[in-house]
Parts: C-alpha cells; structure tokens; sequence
C-alpha cells in the first residue's frame, strides 16, 4: 500500500502535465466515441466533416506558432505574453473570418459549421497558443489542472449529452461555453491585454523574424499529406460515407497516443555523438513501436467488425472494417516515418524534412487524382501510399545520416 502511495505521488509530481496533455488528446477520443452511439450515422459524418474542414481552416491560426513562440523568445516570458497576444489576436480574427465566409458557400447547417469552427478553436487552437506561457514561466502544474478540469468537463459534456440524447446544436453550445469560460481563465490569469496588441499592431508585427517561415512550411506540408485524403472525404463524400471513414479513424488513432509519447521521450537521447548507442535506440524504439501497431492490428483483423459494433452500437458502422484495418497498416508506416524523422530533426536536417513532405504531398495529389472514383477506398488507399513514401524516404534518409557519421568516426580515428 505503502509503494502504491509512492509511486501515485512519483507519477503526480513528476508526469503530472504529460499526463494532462493526454487527458485532452483521450477525452477528445472519448467524445467522438460517445456521440457517435446516440447521433445518427448522417449527424455523426456532418460533425467529423465540418471538424476536418474547421481544423483546415484553423490551422492558418497556428502553423507551430507555439513551438515559434517559445524558441524565438528564448523562453523569456514577458516576450512570450507579447508574442500569445499577437497570435491569439490572429486566432480571433482568423476565426470571425472563417464564420463569416461560410455564410457565402452552400453548405448544410451554416450554423452548425460555425459553431464547430468556434469548439476547435476553444478545443484546440486556443489552448496550442497559451501553453508557451507556462512552459516559459515553468508553471506545469497549474496548466495541468487546468487541463485536466476542461478534460473532466469535455467528458462529462459527452456522457449528458449521450444520457439526454441532445442534439447536435446542444451538444455544441454546451462545449462552447466550457471552452469560453478556459479561454477568460487563461488570458486572465496570463494577463494577456488584447486592445494593447490592437494598439500597438505594428510594433508587434516587428517582433517576428524570418525563422517562422519553416515552421509555416512544416505545418503546412505536414498538414497537406497526412490530412488531404480527410479533407477530400469531408468535402467530396456522402455524410455516410464520411461517418464511416472517420470512425474508423477515431479508432486507429488510440495507438497513436502512445506512440507519440514515446517519440517525444526518445528527441533528447538522440541527440548524442555515439553512433552505434544513436542505431540502437531507433531499432529498439521501432521494435516496440511497430510491435504494438502490428498487434493492434492483428487484434482488428480478429475483432475489427465486433469492436465496431460495440463501440458505435450501430449494424452500419462494421462497413468501416476494411478502412479500419487499411488505417492500422497506414499507421505502421506513418510510425515508422515518424521515428526517423525524430532523429533526421535531432541532427538538425529539419529542412529535408520539409523536402520530404513536400514530395510526399506530391504523392498524396497525384494518388487523390488518380483513385478519387473510388470514393472511400480511393481515399483511404492515397493515405497508405503517402504513408508507404514517407516512411520510405525518412527511412533510407535517416540510416544514411547514421552510416555516413559511422564513416567520419572511423576516417577519424585513422
């Protein structure tokens, strides 16, 4: 007993905020899960569409701002509040701007699309562009409760909703006002003053320098090859058929939570001259890694259907069983790529990276084109080649990096 108190206290004092970062990424799974058991299959393929377009739209509000923010200010914090200010001022805007745009497209609900694009930007652009803040002042522990209280209260939305059988417009105003009242928390406890960035727009525009140029360039690419076949279902589909592809995309990305943990672990060990101990900490991370994706999908080849069942609670959902599995073998080489690439930006070719996506995009259009007249297949099978690619290219680009350093270690030592 006395060890389980020990270990709990180990855990709160020291993962405590990694373990508040989760909690948003998991009660954000949770919700589509829950709501996908009581809203129709049409509902359900409206909400993760107009979600996919709205975080398209938003993510011009933050192309790796935040990791912007906090490297050009050198973590001083009064720069860093200036800096949030000025991004969040363009979040606000970006977002008027987006609302007010739709009204001119035809689309099914105006309404609805708007107050979706108003929750992604309280559920994720808002608390993306605070978090420099408390990362520079090195106030964990205070972010982490408030993350935890918005992932408690995002929870306990889903589950009234799922009981009351609310509608989507409920559904909706309800995590709108649970995201305003965090959005007057932060910025008051940041004592972040909007009318002074208003004030003084150009004196802060000065403040940027060219360096935030690549982070907009990753993010975009970034963007474009992971998320176009997506965004090509949101838009082109039947809301049926988009209800079924991002079910089973809300599942195959549960894995993924943990995978992304163990990349974040493992940036700092690579960043060591010892070649041989750099080798083995990739095989080893791709083993594990790769092993428990391949389990996962072993388990959805057996279960996939069932599981699908059990968790929408709806006959129609199984139809998602070969995008499911199509998905999991995607997110083995997605996974892959991804533990090279931690180790291609670990000795610092973070702009080959952005050559590799961009061909990666490349592929994504070409393949969209090419399969489009196969609907859900068409799009599921260009995310599995533009997975396939990149994996590929980080891969040999990675090991590469790894022999020619091998190669100068023992030029030297001759």
């Amino acid at each position: 007993m006395f060890n389980i108190i020990n270990i709990i206290k180990y855990v709160l004092r020291d993962h405590f905020f990694a373990i508040s970062l989760y909690s948003r990424q998991i009660a954000g799974t949770i919700v589509l899960l829950i709501i996908a058991r009581y809203l129709s299959v049409y509902d359900y393929g409206l909400f993760t569409s107009y979600k996919n377009i709205a975080t398209f739209c938003l993510m011009f509000a933050n192309m790796e701002f935040a990791n912007y923010i906090l490297v050009s200010s050198k973590a001083n914090v009064n720069e860093v509040k200036l800096k949030i200010s000025l991004f969040m001022l363009n979040a606000i805007n970006l977002l008027i701007f987006v609302s007010v745009l739709s009204l001119f497209f035809k689309i099914e609900s105006h309404i609805l699309f708007i107050l979706i694009v108003v929750r992604t930007f309280f559920d994720n652009i808002f608390f993306a562009l605070i978090l420099p803040y408390f990362q520079a002042s090195k106030k964990f522990n205070i972010i982490a409760i408030i993350n935890m209280i918005y992932s408690f209260g995002v929870a306990i939305i889903a589950i009234i909703s799922y009981f009351l059988k609310l509608s989507l417009f409920k559904f909706l105003i309800l995590s709108i006002a649970l995201g305003f009242i965090n959005f007057i928390q932060c910025s008051y406890y940041i004592k972040i003053n909007y009318l002074l960035v208003v004030n003084y727009i150009k004196r802060f525009v000065k403040m940027l320098d060219k360096s935030i140029l690549s982070y907009i360039g990753s993010t975009i690419t970034d963007y474009l090859y992971t998320q176009l076949s997506s965004l090509y279902v949101a838009i082109f589909l039947s809301k049926e058929e988009a209800a079924l592809y991002f079910a089973a995309f809300t599942i195959a990305a549960v894995p993924n939570l943990l995978c992304t943990a163990q990349l974040q672990k493992i940036l700092p060990s690579l960043l060591i001259n010892d070649t041989k101990q750099k080798l083995h900490i990739l095989n080893k991370n791709i083993k594990f890694i790769l092993g428990i994706l391949l389990l996962a999908l072993i388990f959805i080849v057996i279960f996939g259907k069932v599981l699908l069942k059990i968790i929408y609670g709806n006959d129609y959902y199984q139809n998602a069983y070969i995008i499911l599995i199509l998905y999991f073998i995607s997110n083995i080489f997605i996974a892959n790529g991804a533990i090279h690439g931690v180790n291609i930006t670990a000795q610092g070719y973070q702009s080959k990276k952005v050559q590799m996506k961009l061909e990666t995009v490349f592929v994504t259009i070409i393949s969209l084109v090419l399969l489009y007249k196969f609907n859900l297949y068409g799009a599921i099978i260009t995310l599995l080649l533009s997975s396939i690619y990149v994996s590929i290219r980080y891969s040999r680009f990675s090991f590469n990096l790894i022999n020619r350093e091998e190669n100068n270690n023992e030029y030297c030592q001759i």
